[in-house]
């Protein structure tokens, strides 16, 4: 299985988040890799119906809100507390934002994108104001890259989601899975893949996409979402390549 994070990993990190999407080049690169017993897995922050629109591959499963929505390959599933949708929703109205912050209700979690997005004066101010306010509610606040995310306490993650794949889909192995994300929540599918975490084995392939320097649970590194797609190609040619040699 090949699993991939949306924004920062298969696209840019955008000044507006209703913006990036996948040009045709790119798309036409994603859709190489489902069949021949590989696997395509998009997991993402975004809500599912936003991240199947901007994607817009059938064959591919959708990981949506962090790991609390699955949907492809047979699969359905949604990991979320009873009533969290109303209950973020008034979390929302009664936070005293300042001006710079974009609000993303995803239904079942919230980004909060801080822009611009270098102001890491503001990032850290946010912390410190809304924290408690979230905790209080029920909510847990992560650090994303420019943003924060609101998310039900103990709920699922991306890691969580990826285990779950592993253990329903047929043929997916830890040391078979090649995960790649850019985030801090990306981090908890890093460690699900780890050879030190619970089932041992080889671990699998596990990459940060970003500027050296950042701690990271991932094994590799790519620079940018350009070394993603140059790193995704060289996976389908080569098992490609391989399949025409065993040719009689």
């Amino acid at each position: 299985m090949i699993a991939l994070d949306f924004d920062g990993t298969l696209t840019e990190i955008a000044t507006d988040f209703r913006d990036p999407g996948l040009d045709e080049r790119r798309r036409g690169v994603l859709a190489r890799i489902p069949g021949a017993g590989r696997r395509l897995a998009i997991v993402s922050g975004r809500a599912l119906p936003d991240l199947r629109a901007r994607v817009g591959l059938r064959e591919a499963i959708y990981v949506g809100n962090h790991g609390l929505e699955i949907d492809g390959a047979g699969l359905r599933s949604r990991f979320a507390p009873a009533g969290s949708e109303d209950r973020l929703a008034a979390l929302l109205d009664s936070l005293p934002l300042p001006s710079g912050i974009l609000v993303e209700n995803k239904s079942l979690t919230a980004t909060l994108h801080v822009r611009p997005l270098d102001d890491r004066s503001l990032h850290g101010a946010l912390r410190a104001s809304l924290e408690e306010a979230v905790s209080r509610a029920g909510f847990e606040l992560r650090p994303g890259k420019s943003s924060w995310e609101i998310r039900p306490a103990g709920a699922k993650t991306k890691g969580d989601a990826v285990a779950f794949l592993i253990g329903a889909l047929p043929g997916v192995t830890r040391e078979r899975t090649v995960y790649i994300g850019d985030d801090a929540t990306d981090e908890d599918a890093f460690r699900a893949l780890s050879p030190d975490c619970p089932g041992g084995g080889k671990g699998g392939i596990t990459v940060r996409v970003g500027e050296a320097g950042i701690a990271t649970a991932a094994r590799h590194r790519l620079p940018d979402p350009d070394a993603v797609y140059r790193f995704l190609e060289s996976l389908v040619d080569d098992r490609a390549s391989r399949r025409a040699r065993r040719l009689p």
